[in-house]
Order: C-alpha cells, then sequence, then structure tokens
C-alpha cells in the first residue's frame, strides 16, 4: 500500500510513507499503535435526485471531522465537502482517506443511473431466529470423465429434502480438461486459487471444507454439523432485486442474530444450460444447473465477501450490487474462446438468478461463511425465519 503522497515536504511525505506500510496488521504489514479506518454508508449511490454517501473516518474508534484529506485511486485528492460523496458519472470510485501520520484502507463505491431498490420489509422485526443454509460449489467441467460420480453424489442430496433445503447449490467451471470445450466455462483464476482447486471434481462447502471424492454421507454429515455450528450465530438475508434492461440491482439486507463484523458476496447464476457431460451415467447429467457467471465477493485476496458494518444484535445494514448482464456475457464469451471454450449461449434472464452470501468474524483475524440464500434477479426475497 505505498501511496506517493502530494505534499510539499518531503519529510512529511517520507513520514506518510512509513506510516503507510506499517498501518492496520494483517495483510498490510505490522500493526502500528493506531488504525485510521474509512467507511461508508453505501456502496451504491445514483447519480441523481441529489443522492450521495456519507463517509465517516474514525482514529482507534474516535470520529474524525476534520483536516482529513481524501484521495481516489490515483492519489489525487478529492473533493467530498461535509464527508459526503456523490457524483453524476456513472463509475465505481476508490477512495482513501489521510489524517496526520496515518491513512486508511481504500473503500469502493459504485454510482449507477438506475433507481435502487427499497430496503426489503421485515415482517418480524424482533425476531433473530433465521433459517440456515451452507453455500455448496462444486468445481467441474464437462470434459471431467471423474466428475459424473460426484454429480450422481450431489444430486442424490438434491433429491433429499432432508438435507437440501439446508444447501444452496452452486458449479463453478473453472477449467477445460481433455481439450473439450465448455459453455459453462467461468475465466476466475484468482476465485479458482483462492479455493486451491488442483483438480477435478472439487467440492466446497461455505468456500472452506473441501470433498474431492466420497458419499452423498460424507457431504451430508458434513452439512449438518456445520448447520449445527452456524445456527446460533446465523445472520438473516433479505434481497430486493430489480432487472431493468440488462441491469440488475440489488439491495441486501443483513441482520444480525449476533454482534459481528460482516460481509457480503452474490453469484450470478444460469440454469438449464446443456452440454454434453464426459462419462455421464444418466441424461441429466447434461443440462448444468446453477453455474456461476460472475463472482462478485473479492475483497483483497479472498472471496468471503465485501465488507458491510459491524452490526449490533438484531439490527441491520444494507449492501448493494449492480451488474451490467451484456458486459459479463461479452466477457464470459471472449475468455471462453480464448482459453479454448465456447461462446456462451445466447443469455436468457429467465434462467437467471443469483446466490448471495454472508460472511461474518471468526474472532481471528479471519471470516467464515455464516448463512446463504438463492434468489430471482427481479424481486424481493425476504428474511426466512424458523
Amino acid at each position: 500500500m505505498n501511496r506517493i503522497l502530494k505534499y510539499t515536504s518531503l519529510l512529511v511525505a517520507a513520514v506518510m510513507l512509513l506510516s503507510c506500510e506499517g498501518q492496520g496488521g494483517g495483510e498490510d504489514g505490522p500493526a502500528t499503535d493506531k488504525t485510521l479506518k474509512l467507511t461508508a454508508d453505501k456502496n451504491l449511490i445514483q447519480t441523481f435526485g441529489g443522492d450521495y454517501a456519507t463517509l465517516t473516518v474514525t482514529l482507534d474508534g474516535e470520529v474524525v471531522t476534520g483536516d482529513v484529506i481524501f484521495f481516489d485511486a490515483d492519489n489525487e485528492v478529492m473533493e467530498i465537502p461535509d464527508f459526503k460523496f456523490s457524483t453524476d458519472k456513472v463509475g465505481e470510485y476508490q477512495i482513501w482517506a489521510n489524517y496526520g501520520t496515518y491513512i486508511s484502507e481504500t473503500i469502493s463505491i459504485k454510482a449507477i443511473d438506475v433507481q435502487i431498490p427499497d430496503t426489503p420489509k421485515d415482517p418480524q422485526p424482533s425476531n433473530t431466529d433465521f433459517k440456515t443454509r451452507v453455500l455448496l460449489t462444486e468445481f467441474t467441467t464437462v470434459g471431467c470423465s471423474a466428475c459424473p460420480s460426484m454429480k450422481k453424489v450431489l444430486h442424490s442430496l438434491e433429491e433429499d429434502a432432508e438435507v437440501a433445503d439446508r444447501i444452496v447449490f452452486t458449479e463453478c467451471h473453472s477449467g477445460l480438461v481433455g481439450g473439450v470445450a465448455d459453455p459453462c466455462y467461468l475465466h476466475n483464476q484468482a476465485f479458482e486459487e483462492y479455493c486451491m482447486i488442483t483438480g477435478f471434481p472439487t467440492v466446497k462447502l461455505d468456500l472452506a471444507a473441501t470433498f474431492n471424492n466420497g458419499n452423498s454421507l460424507d457431504i451430508k454429515g458434513a452439512v449438518a454439523q456445520l448447520c449445527d455450528q452456524k445456527d446460533t450465530r446465523s445472520p438473516g438475508i433479505a434481497v430486493n432485486a430489480v432487472l431493468e434492461n440488462d441491469k440488475v440491482v440489488a439491495k441486501v439486507t443483513v441482520k444480525a442474530k449476533v454482534a459481528s463484523a460482516y460481509r457480503v458476496g452474490a453469484f450470478l447464476v444460469e440454469d438449464g444450460i446443456f452440454s454434453k457431460q464426459t462419462n455421464a451415467t444418466d441424461e441429466w447429467m447434461h443440462t448444468h444447473n446453477g453455474v456461476i457467471r460472475y463472482v462478485d465477493s473479492q475483497y483483497r485476496t479472498n472471496f468471503l465477501g465485501i465488507p458491510v458494518a459491524e452490526i449490533a444484535a438484531g439490527k441491520t445494514a444494507d449492501a448493494m450490487f449492480s451488474w451490467i448482464l451484456d458486459d459479463i456475457w461479452a466477457y464470459g464469451t471472449e475468455r471462453g474462446e480464448i482459453n479454448g471454450g465456447t461462446p456462451w449461449p445466447e443469455r436468457d434472464n429467465s434462467k437467471l438468478h443469483m446466490v448471495v452470501f454472508v460472511s461474518m468474524s471468526d474472532g481471528q483475524g479471519g471470516y467464515i461463511v455464516a448463512n446463504a440464500v438463492d434468489c430471482p434477479i427481479n424481486g424481493m426475497t425476504p428474511f426466512e425465519y424458523k
């Protein structure tokens, strides 16, 4: 995080750089005595109607109200009067703050020209007993001759009512095998590397626990164990998504069962993609569902979600996602062809939905997936209580 600050005093600049290199701890290096933190009450704003995001700067938890300088991704000074960021131009804006000899991490705010959806209504404001689910991601490809055995295991879980309701199923076709082109191919090497995928098939539960083989009882038992572990802390997830032309805007509301720091991630997924599966033993194996088309959960080097807020028990906070489907399809098709895949099939919005998951602090400097839901890209998904 070595940023060159534009100050008249070289000595001051040197002090700033030294502070930057040691600020924050964790991925940024050893912690100093104090930490400057920049947060925003929104990660998505409209370019019209006077909308803005309110920025808050704290130094070791104490709010700083003056002498703060804001910078963009190019280290150029940004004028943000009264700590209220607004713009009339569509785009994604990177912002970081400087106060004295301290600098913050960078935050991201998107500006869109589409009406932001309303916050989903909560039918039971005093309730925090939510349905708990596990995010299951199968890493596979249609050229994988060993994958049908895993598909059969997962298919049996989907048909088992006892366990199916506790799982959100997704599949990620992150590579090609045997030169077999795959219309489900997703080019996201960083996501594959984060999940430590070294071969197919590989199943990840909550982007953590790994299964390369086994039977339905193995995964079923692991799902039950994870749900039991998460049941006392799983947050609620409500989503209001709007599809307008080729744009999807979704407001996600997280409701905390226990006080913690929370992050939110989302996958755009597609059903009903037909492609011959190598070594298939049943016809249904040629139709691929829950195929990940876009991953929107990266923060720094991990994929456990974008920081939302520290939320007190029983309270809520919102996060926003904004996708341009035409761009996602154009990029996916291009990368597929470059890597030996095939163009993505023509988009059918009726086959698209989204998977939203929430991660929370594990109390040891990391995060764990705490709950997940499957929801439409155009419609309301309320909190699901037990």
